[in-house]
Parts: C-alpha cells; structure tokens; sequence
C-alpha cells in the first residue's frame, strides 16, 4: 500500500488540471480549431501553414494566432507519445520492449526526482531485468546508477558492490555497442556518396569486422551481434567471397531466430536479401529462388521492401536465364496495388526491365511478355540518355539496349552513334585501365563497330578482353545501378550469334564498303 499512496500523493500534488492531449473521439466529433488542425492533418486535406489558417481562420495568413493553435495541437501531440499501441501483432516484442522500457526510464527518473523513492527502487528493480533481456544497455545503465545510490543510501555494501560490478560491465557493453555503431556509421557515410564497392575500403571493413568479432565474444549485446553481422557481410562481398558472405548471412539468422525476443521479420528480412545477392552474383538460381521464397514470408506485398527484393529476384532470373520466371516476377511487381505508388526511377527501372526481358526472349525464341502498355521499339531508339548522377546506370543501359535492337534490325549507322554516346560515359566516368566488367564490355562493342561488323575479326579480336571479362567478377554496383541488367558475357555471345548469322544471310556484306 506504501508504493500507492506515494504514487497518490505525487499525482496528487504535480497533477495537471488539464491534460491535454489527443483524443480521437472528440476530434472527431469537435469543431475546435484544435481538432480541426488534428484531422486536416491526419486525413491529408491540411498539407501547408498557410491553407490550414485559411480552413480554420478563413484567411491563408500564418500570424500569431494560428502558431499558438499549431503549438497547442504539438503540445497534445507530444503528450499522447505516453500512450501509444505499441503491441504484437503489429509490432515485434522487441519494438514493444523498446518502448515500454524508455517509458520506464521516465517514470522512474521522475519519481526519484519527486520523492517517490520508494516505488522508484521498485519499477527499477523489475525494470532493469526487462532491459537485460531485451539487450537495452542503455536503459540498464541508468537503473543500475540509480539502484547502485539506493544501495549507497541503505548502507548495503553487498548490493552496491553487486550493482557496481553490474553497472561496470554494462558500461563496457555500451562501449562496445558504440564502437559498432560508429564503425557502421562510417561505412555508411562512405557508401551514402556512392554505391560502388570501394575495394579502398576492403582493410578498412576486415579490421573492423575483426574487432567486432572479438568484442562480441567479451559482451552480450544485440546491437553489437547485429552490427558485426552487417559488416562483416560487407567485409566478405567487397572480397568478393559470396560463399563466405552467405555464411555469415546464415550465421546472423541463427542468432536471430535463437532470440526471437530480439528479432523481427525486418532483420530476418535483411539477411535473406544479402544472401539473394550473394547468390544473384554467383548465379546460383535454385538456391535464390529458395531465399526468395523465405523473403515472401517475411515481406508481405505493402512492405516497401518486397519491391527491393523482387528486384533482386528480378536480376537472378535475368543472369541465370530463368526468363519464364523473370516474366512472372515482372507481372507481380507490375500487378502490384502498390506499385503506382514507387517512386518514379523505380517505374523507369521496370519499364527498361520489361524491354530487357523482351529482347532476351526474342533472341531465345520464347514468348514475349505481355506489357500494359505497348512497346514501341522506334520510340523507344529516339530517346536521348542524360548522364545526371541517379540515372547514369539506368540510361548506360538504355544505349546497350538500343545498340542491341540496331543490330537486331541491321541498322548499323544507328549503332555507330550510340557507340560515340558510350565512349563519352566511359571517358567520363571509367578509370583509364579500369577492369570493370562494363569497361570490357564497352572495349568490346568498340572492335566490332571498328571493324565493320565482321564477325569473325570481332570474335578473334576481342576473345582475350572476353576472358578477362568472365575472369573478372561483375561489381554489384553495376547490377543495383541497372547497368547489367542482362549479364554482359551472356549479351557478348548473342551479339556474336547475331554477327554469324548476318554474315550467313550475307547482311553483313552489303553494308561493308
């Protein structure tokens, strides 16, 4: 009885008169500015300071008046965060436990501070053992100083040596988690510039998967687990050993689904995607599909995340030549509620999939897909490629594709133009003797354009840049950027293909001079 009367009496004596925050039924019944601003708001028909005054005050004019109205309605926005849903199903335990622990922290920090000592020592007790289970060492640290005081304050040197000992290691924890942080952080700044693979960066990321391995065999931690996890992924795709990577990617989910109370089908999600990359760069169709089919479980069609994986999906069943089911991925994606909804690159992205599935069924005799909208191959030869930053992969793309249906319809003149629009990307943007695939790929197309098309002088005078090409591992970047959409090795051996046969059909004669 003792821990509610003095939970009564700081009610009692610090209570507001008015509690303010948002109750949906008054709202929604309410004629209040307040309200009014709440539900234009939340139902979309509010979306600027200055239609908002117009709706409430009848003039779009944002004075003194409507900014003391828009920090009433934030103040009872604020107060309502104590009293959210935040439950399974719709959220993990582990989202749950988050939320009701940072609660905790609150509350007992403000009956300590209010003289509700007694009930404090209480909920930390009880709470403390909450955010050890679920890994919240920074909420740990705070109940363990506060009951470490308490100890202090009794006298009670066993406890507070039992405290301290606690207080200390979850310190070092912290530490730790903060090191693994950090180390992510920065990779991601690095990568935030550029989605190359910066094999600068490959020393960089092994030491820090290496510290992160040992640190985690010291301390208990998700956030540590969970951080070196994702590094040392990197660490093994930068190396390009897939192999390796899945490994790890198997390993994290091992972890994952051992503490479910840590896990949550995002994280799972997450590991699963690295995974289907991996095996997208090692073309291992049977096992991507597997991995794909456990992605299906954990991203439901409204997640944003089913649209980044099915695009990964996408490019296995482009690179393994699986094009039935890269037609079928196609129609998912296309047929999706959602998919009005992608941002604008990405529909671009899908419409330059569907050309790239519908050349490489024309050239392997199967049936093309069926669009939603018809493809208008000499429109489609007209468009221009704009190297901006975001779309440089995508309209890189573009011109190969161009220069794939020129030659399907022995335009070589037109060819020869887009051949002078890829000499300007590389010059710009490839390194002089850089060995990405694309690089290969490019020196490639310019023998057969210098040497008038013959297949013969093509095939012998670019063999040895061919070798060098399989030889060298495709950067993913070049993939995820929409370069590679089809695998270069596979396009080179069409575009040979072609060449014979227009030589057969003696095309290729009538256009050399």
């Amino acid at each position: 009885m003792k821990y509610l009367s003095e939970v009564t009496r700081i009610v009692t004596n610090f209570r507001e008169e008015n509690i303010e925050i948002i109750d949906e039924n008054v709202a929604l019944s309410s004629n209040d500015a307040v309200s009014k601003l709440y539900m234009g708001s939340k139902n979309g028909s509010i979306d600027s300071d200055q239609k908002a005054a117009e709706i409430i005050y009848g003039k779009p004019i944002v004075d003194t008046k409507y900014t003391s109205l828009k920090n009433r309605l934030k103040k009872r926005l604020l107060n309502s965060l104590f009293f959210l849903t935040i439950k399974p199903p719709a959220f993990s335990e582990f989202a749950s436990a988050v939320y009701q622990s940072n609660k905790n922290v609150f509350l007992v920090k403000t009956l300590v501070s209010l003289g509700g000592r007694n009930t404090a020592i209480k909920l930390a007790e009880s709470a403390l053992s909450h955010s050890e289970k679920f890994n919240l060492t920074s909420n740990s640290i705070e109940f363990l100083i506060i009951l470490r005081g308490y100890s202090s304050f009794l006298g009670n040197e066993k406890n507070y040596d039992e405290y301290s000992e606690s207080l200390n290691r979850a310190l070092k924890t912290f530490e730790s988690e903060c090191i693994a942080l950090e180390y992510n952080d920065r990779i991601t700044l690095k990568f935030a510039k550029s989605s190359a693979e910066h094999p600068e960066m490959k020393g960089t990321i092994e030491k820090y998967a290496d510290e992160l391995s040992n640190l985690r065999t010291k301390y208990t931690s998700k956030t540590l687990n969970y951080n070196y996890f994702r590094i040392k992924t990197l660490s093994c795709q930068i190396s390009r050993d897939y192999q390796a990577a899945v490994s790890i990617c198997e390993e994290a989910e091992e972890y994952l689904l051992n503490n479910p109370h840590l896990s949550n089908n995002t994280l799972l999600g997450e590991f699963s995607l690295q995974k289907l990359t991996c095996f997208l760069n090692l073309r291992e169709f049977e096992k991507g599909k597997k991995t794909a089919t456990r992605l299906e479980e954990l991203y439901p069609k409204s997640n944003p995340n089913w649209f980044i994986y099915m695009e990964n999906y996408f490019y296995l069943t482009m690179h393994t030549e699986h094009f039935s089911e890269a037609e079928l991925v196609y129609k998912d994606v296309i047929e999706n509620q959602r998919f009005t909804f992608q941002p604008e690159h990405k529909k671009e992205h899908w419409k330059l999939f569907e050309m790239y599935l519908q050349f490489a069924q024309s050239v392997t005799s199967l049936q093309k897909t069926e669009s939603r909208s018809s493809f208008d191959p000499n429109k489609f030869l007209r468009v221009v490629p704009n190297y901006t930053k975001d779309k440089r992969g995508y309209n890189v793309s573009i011109l190969i594709l161009q220069i794939l249906f020129l030659l399907d319809n022995n335009d070589f003149g037109g060819i020869i133009g887009r051949m002078d629009a890829l000499r300007t990307y590389r010059t710009r943007y490839l390194r002089a003797g850089s060995n990405k695939q694309s690089a290969l790929f490019f020196r490639m197309l310019q023998i057969m354009e210098t040497n008038s098309f013959s297949y013969e002088l093509t095939k012998q005078k670019s063999q040895r840049y061919f070798e060098k090409m399989k030889s060298t591992a495709a950067e993913f970047s070049e993939i995820q950027d929409g370069v590679q959409v089809l695998p270069f090795d596979w396009l080179w051996n069409k575009i040979l293909e072609m060449l014979k046969q227009k030589e057969e059909q003696k095309i290729i004669q009538k256009v050399i001079k």
